[in-house]
């Protein structure tokens, strides 16, 4: 019988394979669109496989299983198909860098990190968009890096393989606040589904988690504010997309560390 690990690492190859064109691409200052084919094709089958390898890793013996090394698979997996699916229209492959090795990891700590602990069936439609809305959001902060370092070095007037490689400034900018606004309207959800599942705010264990949660909500809303009203954009940006999706980092991997790591309880 075909297991979770063994789809697991076949999946691997795949990743490391986009991952080193992309790399190779930008290291030898080849054509934007050097080898984009393959590359959609490799991270194509390769977020397939992962997927297989997390259903069957979440769904055994007539449950669905959740831990953080889940969580972080999960994550890695959704911000792999949100990239291939955008790829499709805008040459982005670029985020790769950073979001390939990360679903590799998720892959490595899908079986071996935390506790696994049966999910009540009400709680999926939550999980769901929560997973969603980091993977979004994620994408958006890699692309805020990436803007970043463009945006610097067009200033500064030094046109370096990166600058060359990527897509012009104005598309990723655009493509930048579309991924803020796609993730923030995905986290509102999220975060209203949350509230309807919580029993008891202190007994699960869920008051970090919220109180960071809600913490990176108002600065995302700000953000879109501030662009919206007040033309907002540049370095700015950048600094408030990584300030807010780090607090989304505090509230989720830390609260689940402390609980599964620290304390060994779900």
């Amino acid at each position: 019988m075909i297991s979770s690990g063994f789809l697991g690492a076949l999946a691997a190859p795949f990743y490391l394979y986009a991952f080193f064109v992309i790399f190779m691409r930008l290291r030898f200052n080849l054509p934007a669109d050097f080898k984009r084919m393959q590359v959609c094709w490799s991270s194509g089958v390769a977020t397939l496989l992962h997927g297989a390898s997390l259903w069957l890793g979440i769904h055994h013996d007539g449950a669905a299983w959740f831990s953080l090394g889940i969580g972080l698979s999960l994550i890695g997996w959704a911000a792999s198909t949100a990239l291939l699916l955008i790829s499709i229209a805008r040459p982005v492959e670029a985020l790769g860098l950073f979001i390939w090795p990360f679903a590799l990891l998720g892959l490595v700590a899908q079986n071996s990190v935390g506790l696994p602990h049966a999910l009540p069936p009400r709680y999926g439609v939550h999980v769901l968009l929560a997973v969603m809305a980091y993977s979004l959001l994620g994408l958006a902060t890699a692309q805020a890096v990436l803007y970043s370092v463009q945006e610097r070095n067009f200033k500064r007037q030094r046109l370096t393989r990166l600058f060359r490689t990527l897509p012009p400034l104005a598309m990723m900018e655009k493509t930048l606040y579309g991924l803020l606004v796609i993730g923030f309207v995905v986290l509102t959800l999220a975060l209203v589904s949350g509230v309807l599942f919580v029993d008891d705010l202190f007994g699960q264990h869920l008051v970090h988690k919220t109180f960071f949660s809600m913490l990176a909500w108002l600065v995302y809303a700000g953000l879109l504010w501030g662009h919206w009203r007040r033309g907002w954009r540049g370095q700015k940006a950048v600094r408030a997309t990584l300030i807010a999706f780090g607090l989304l980092v505090l509230g989720y991997l830390g609260s689940q560390f402390v609980l599964e790591i620290l304390l060994n309880r779900p």
